[in-house]
């Protein structure tokens, strides 16, 4: 089961590869970009001709590679016999199965197709970081035979997701206003601000959740709600940039301006507490102590 486990991450990272390598084309081919169709709100949604045709002609990509994370995480699943994010390898798996499954989800609603390029590319790093970890299947210690810690990680990983396509249309917003709207295969920056900003405000309180029945568990498992551990200490001060990120996305002033540069800050602060934390400083999360 591992071994076809493994050959469905590398069929996964291929097609993500794919992905980015024939977006990344698109765009560098797109040197300009005309207005498009304007919606009632007076935001343009498409770029130019063509360019939204072959944004969602890349969603296939997307769903494909889904599709095999989404087998992948289902068989680890009955191979461990339990919710299959015990450790740093199958979080990750899970982790890129959401990211991209919560994309596809969005994309129905949201014209965001053009994003895809830079979701493959994400995924790609999160599903290669998973490859590259130990992914034997072990019995998992009393305190992470927890019904709450299924709960808690599994709402981890669905903000983790949520956030990384907001960071995604950060990005996006930030390479559109420095080029004045001209990659082509990109939305414009007004749109990519509106998804950024209802990806934070769907991610936010999932994080909040997430924390709190982390604290819950952390108190049944050893009988204290705080530690100061580092990654409840990443974990709070991220909550505490998206928090800061609310606040000045409602202002109508030069502030305004650092709103996708703190979403960006955001995700940097997710990374850290997903694998820094957890991986390089010693704690009650840590991958790395011995």
């Amino acid at each position: 089961m591992t071994d076809l486990i493994s050959t469905l991450l590398v069929a996964s990272l291929a097609i993500l590869i794919l992905t980015t390598a024939t977006g990344l084309a698109l765009a560098l081919v797109s040197v300009a970009r005309v207005p498009g169709p304007v919606a009632a709100d007076g935001i343009s949604v498409a770029g130019a001709p063509g360019a939204e045709r072959q944004a969602r002609a890349l969603l296939i990509g997307i769903g494909a590679a889904f599709g095999l994370l989404a087998v992948s995480v289902a068989l680890r699943a009955l191979t461990v016999g339990h919710a299959p994010w015990s450790n740093l390898h199958e979080f990750s798996i899970a982790l890129a199965a959401t990211l991209l499954g919560t994309f596809i989800v969005l994309s129905r609603t949201q014209p965001i197709a053009g994003l895809a390029p830079l979701a493959a590319l994400l995924a790609a790093g999160v599903v290669g970081f998973a490859m590259g970890l130990d992914n034997r299947v072990e019995s998992l210690v009393p305190a992470l035979q927890s019904p709450l810690l299924t709960v808690h990680v599994g709402a981890a990983i669905l903000a983790y997701a949520v956030a990384g396509v907001a960071f995604l249309a950060a990005v996006a917003e930030i390479g559109q206003r420095a080029s004045g709207d001209a990659i082509g295969l990109l939305p414009p920056a007004a749109v990519t601000r509106m998804v950024g900003h209802r990806a934070v405000l769907i991610a936010f309180p999932i994080l909040t959740i997430a924390i709190v029945l982390g604290s819950v568990w952390a108190n049944v498992a050893w009988r204290s709600y705080w530690s100061n551990d580092p990654k409840e200490l990443a974990a709070a001060a991220t909550w505490l940039v998206f928090g800061a990120y609310l606040h000045v996305a409602g202002r109508r002033d030069g502030w305004e301006r650092l709103s996708p540069w703190l979403i960006v800050l955001g995700f940097i602060g997710v990374l850290f507490t997903y694998i820094g934390a957890g991986l390089f400083l010693v704690g009650e999360h840590s991958y790395g102590a011995p």
